[in-house]
């Protein structure tokens, strides 16, 4: 008679240790090598590593809902209905960030509203592109064919196109020259270094090279209107070019003048009758909706309570769009990323 002897398998611990092991390696090798182009403040890369780091480990959410579907199938059939409910919630949680990092930032809609006629054209808008971190060329390319498909007379960018984007700017945003619009652009807050790097002179000069048409401070014809353009208020760009503005002479009256600019609150700069429209981004429309902590989080991110859409303030309309890119969270959530389609 032969004994054949066994060899004992690996405790479970081992097995999930090697696991982890594993999985920290490939995200480190991933966040390492994301980092290595990152143009971010002075001092600010440690924060860097930690978004990119939640950047990647958000994809492990997939094997987790696995897990926690397996589980509350178990203790269903186990009758054990507290711990089914639990692994229930933590699966339907799990749904949400799988939505918001990998389905709702990639549903890019088209919304259209007409805020009137004194123009005669229909524009294009968007804002808060945040090409960098978490937005990155694919997404870039997705917003170009989607308008170049639309019939437009033209589109409008309200600023933040940068959210610590990679040293070579000319490079990254050399996609935009396909744009078969003409496009006109101001900078946000993200461009003119609040928060930010120092990065405004080589974003005025890439955007150039892609054939934007950078405003910033001036005014142009729009249809039957005049367009003018203010920089970021937070930088106190808008307060300087709106004086500056103010001293030339126009022939064109307040209800056929449309203010672009990223932050909302630049409208309580105009004195009333300077202008019939602003249009705007910088909220996000809040990037994550939940129910009222976003609202209460967005009355107190800009003077005005802004989120988005039509605000009639008395001494000018407001149009907020929520944006397409994404920043601080690598997460969108009820509140897609949308280009606005304005007839005005």
């Amino acid at each position: 008679m032969s004994i054949v002897l066994q060899k004992p398998r690996a405790p479970a611990r081992g097995r999930w240790l090697a696991s982890a092991v594993v999985i920290l390696a490939v995200l480190g090798a991933l966040v390492w090598h994301d980092s290595q182009d990152v143009w971010s403040e002075p001092g600010d890369g440690r924060r860097v590593l930690v978004k990119l780091s939640l950047y990647w480990a958000l994809w492990l959410v997939w094997p987790l809902m696995g897990w926690v579907a397996l589980s509350a199938l178990r203790s269903w059939r186990a009758r054990h209905v507290v711990a089914s409910a639990a692994a229930v919630l933590a699966f339907a949680l799990c749904a949400c960030v799988a939505w918001g990092r990998f389905i709702e930032p990639n549903t890019l809609q088209v919304h259209e509203t007409t805020l009137g006629t004194a123009c005669g054209v229909r524009v294009a808008l968007v804002s808060d592109l945040h090409l960098g971190l978490y937005t990155r060329q694919a997404d870039l390319q997705r917003l170009i064919d989607r308008l170049n498909g639309l019939q437009v007379d033209a589109v409008l960018v309200a600023g933040d196109w940068t959210y610590e984007p990679s040293y070579d700017l000319r490079t990254a945003f050399a996609p935009l020259a396909g744009l078969r619009h003409r496009t006109l652009s101001v900078l946000g807050n993200h461009d003119e270094q609040k928060p930010g790097p120092p990065l405004k002179a080589e974003l005025f000069a890439a955007l150039a090279a892609a054939k934007v048409e950078s405003i910033d401070g001036r005014r142009l014809p729009l249809g039957r209107c005049e367009l003018e353009g203010l920089g970021d208020l937070n930088a106190r760009s808008a307060q300087h070019q709106l004086k500056a503005l103010n001293t030339q002479a126009s022939d064109v009256d307040g209800a056929h003048r449309v203010v672009l600019t990223h932050n909302p609150d630049t409208s309580f700069l105009l004195a009333p009758g300077h202008a019939s429209w602003l249009l705007s981004g910088h909220t996000h429309g809040g990037q994550i909706n939940l129910p009222i902590l976003t609202a209460s989080l967005l009355a107190r991110a800009t003077q005005g309570g802004f989120a988005q859409g039509i605000y009639n303030m008395k001494n000018v309309h407001v149009f907020v769009t929520s944006g397409v890119g994404i920043d601080k969270l690598p997460l969108r959530f009820r509140v897609p990323p949308t280009i606005d389609v304005l007839g005005l």
